[in-house]
C-alpha cells in the first residue's frame, strides 16, 4: 500500500516538475532576450524548480529502495539488461535524473554569480533547458500518464 502511495505521488509530482522547469526556462529566456533585470521572481522561478525536482528525486530514491523491480534487477543486472523497460529504468531513468538535479542546482549557483542580469538569465536558461531536455528524455512515458492509485 505504501509503494503504491509513493509510485502515485512520484507519478502526479513529475508535472511538477515539468511545470516548474518549463516556469523557469520561459522566465529565463524572457529575462535574457528581454534584456529585464533579474529579479526576485526569477530567483524564485529556480528554486521554485529546484525543490520539486529534490522532492521528486528523494521519492524516486525511496521507490528505488523499495521496488521489488529494482531488487531484481540488481540481483541479476545481465538479465535485467534484456529486458527493454527495466534497462530503460536502471541504465537511464535513474542515472539521467540524478545528473539533472545536479545540473538544476549548480545552474542555480552558477547564473547566480554571473556578473550581470543578461549573464545570470543565459546561465539559467542553458542550464534549466539541459536538465529539462535530460528529464523529458527519463521519464518513462510508456507509463500512464496519470497513474493514480
Amino acid at each position: 500500500m505504501f509503494f503504491r502511495i509513493l509510485i502515485t505521488a512520484h507519478n502526479l509530482l513529475r508535472w511538477g516538475v515539468l511545470i516548474a522547469a518549463a516556469w523557469a526556462i520561459l522566465r529565463a529566456y524572457w529575462g535574457w532576450f528581454g534584456r529585464r533585470a533579474f529579479n526576485p521572481v526569477d530567483r524564485q522561478s529556480g528554486l521554485l524548480f529546484s525543490i520539486i525536482f529534490d522532492l521528486q528525486v528523494t521519492l524516486g530514491i525511496i521507490l528505488a529502495i523499495l521496488s521489488p523491480l529494482v531488487r531484481v534487477s540488481l540481483a541479476n543486472f545481465g538479465n535485467a539488461m534484456r529486458d527493454a523497460s527495466l534497462r530503460f529504468i536502471m541504465i537511464e531513468h535513474i542515472p539521467l535524473m540524478l545528473l539533472a538535479v545536479i545540473i538544476v542546482h549548480i545552474t542555480s549557483s552558477w547564473s547566480k554569480k554571473a556578473p550581470d542580469d543578461a549573464g545570470k538569465h543565459r546561465r539559467a536558461a542553458l542550464g534549466f533547458t539541459l536538465a529539462l531536455v535530460m528529464v523529458v528524455i527519463a521519464i518513462p512515458w510508456w507509463r500512464p500518464l496519470l497513474r493514480i492509485g
